[in-house]
């Protein structure tokens, strides 16, 4: 079986193209527990199998190292792009199916070589039934677990605490305990922000399904600039820069949140 190993911004994954149906529904979730162990096999922060499609160009079908399945996944769907575009399976513009709906895509290229890719993450739900959380109406600001914290889907739950000192934090006890809230039915990635700079934010996150801090989560910080303008830290419209630990990330909401950042090949094997 080949794999392709790429990250963003240091969010690792292995992508497999399935585009015949050779790894059946009833292996996916083995498969990905079995090749993202960091010891026994490749070693990734998911498996993203690309597939066929009747509504887009392809479909993207992503598994957590735990084998649960996500909705979505913002780093591994600019990697996905990145690959398909290197492959000449598609174009520069792309439209990709995701369990999240369908997700338009564009690669940059600055002299010849691929620099960033641009994702159109859609609208952010911020009503509970969406996210899905217990309660009514839109959950911003408020004290769960001793901690105050918003949260919004954005193609799969994201909670979003803003702290003081960001590096100062220990992101995976905290984290674990707000992601197994009982106010997130379905669990919740958790998202760390720490805003140093008028359109400038640092951010760290504790991923479901990953069980762990990763260097990066691009729906996390989607979520976090949704959450930001929500609460008056920053206005529709401007471009605002994420550091994560494994790289920056670029959001600009206005109806619709548009992310761009890296994509990279790491390389190729065989198992």
């Amino acid at each position: 079986m080949k794999f392709y190993k790429y990250h963003g911004a240091g969010n690792d994954f292995i992508i497999i193209e399935n585009f015949s149906g050779e790894i059946k529904e009833e292996d996916k979730s083995i498969l990905a527990k079995k090749l993202c162990h960091r010891r026994l096999g490749i070693g990734g922060d998911g498996l993203i199998l690309a597939e066929s499609s009747k509504i887009a160009d392809l479909k993207m079908r992503i598994f957590n190292p735990d084998g649960t399945e996500a909705e979505m996944c913002g780093n591994g769907i600019r990697c996905l792009a990145k690959h398909v575009y290197d492959r000449d399976i598609t174009g520069k513009k792309q439209l990709i199916e995701t369990l999240a709906g369908i997700k338009e895509v564009e690669i940059t290229k600055n002299h010849g070589k691929i620099s960033y890719v641009k994702v159109n993450m859609g609208k952010p739900q911020f009503e509970r039934d969406k996210i899905p959380a217990i309660g009514e109406g839109k959950l911003i600001r408020e004290t769960i677990e001793g901690i105050e914290v918003s949260a919004v889907n954005t193609g799969v739950p994201h909670a979003v605490v803003f702290v003081n000192d960001i590096d100062d934090l220990n992101v995976e006890e905290l984290g674990r305990k707000l992601r197994y809230s009982k106010i997130f039915p379905q669990g919740a990635n958790v998202n760390f922000v720490q805003q140093i700079g008028e359109r400038e934010f640092k951010i760290r996150t504790y991923e479901r399904g990953v069980e762990k801090e990763t260097l990066a989560c691009g729906t996390g910080i989607c979520a976090s600039a949704a959450i930001a303008i929500a609460i008056g830290l920053a206005n529709y419209g401007e471009t605002l820069v994420f550091h994560a630990k494994g790289g920056d990330i670029y959001v600009e909401m206005q109806e619709e949140i548009y992310m761009t950042g890296p994509a990279e090949f790491i390389f190729w094997g065989e198992i």
